[in-house]
């Protein structure tokens, strides 16, 4: 069989749309949650929707730097594999800005994402440890991810 070449912006393309599934299921399951007062989850069945955030963002995320010119191999680096903070900041090095708020909150769900703790660990600290902002700021960064996916440049 005849091993087909990488087009970035097709690989692009099908991370933004897979991000698009997560970012829309995640809205789809947000809607079914109990949030407090301050659109936290009262319940660990939040769970499942900072999964489906935290891999929409990694796709966006990947996504954009494909349509800048990345190459596959560049976005296999081991350091970069499921690290938000880092996926953020190779996107920052190629000229991109991030909001204040959309950087923070990358940070703060980058080592529970390269970790898997949301997969794995949360239920055995009942959640104590674990990062759960407010839907409506996950909700705005996934938007603000997904805009950063739409530019398409040559090179970086």
């Amino acid at each position: 069989m005849e091993e087909r070449a990488f087009d970035p912006i097709v690989v692009a393309s099908a991370f933004r749309l897979q991000g698009v599934n997560f970012q829309r299921s995640a809205g789809v399951l947000a809607a079914s949650l109990d949030w407090d007062e301050n659109d936290r989850p009262k319940r660990l069945t939040a769970l499942p929707f900072y999964l489906l955030v935290s891999y929409a963002a990694e796709l966006f995320l990947k996504a954009a730097l494909l349509k800048r010119g990345w190459s596959e191999h560049e976005l296999k680096r081991f350091e970069l594999r499921h690290n938000l903070s880092a996926l953020a900041a190779e996107l920052a090095s190629v000229g991109v800005a991030l909001s204040p708020r959309l950087g923070a909150l990358l940070d703060q769900l980058s080592k529970q994402h390269a970790t898997h703790q949301l997969r794995y660990t949360v239920l055995l600290d009942n959640g104590e440890k674990t990062f759960l902002p407010p839907r409506g700021v996950v909700l705005a960064a996934l938007d603000e991810l997904l805009s950063l996916t739409r530019i398409s440049t040559q090179g970086r």
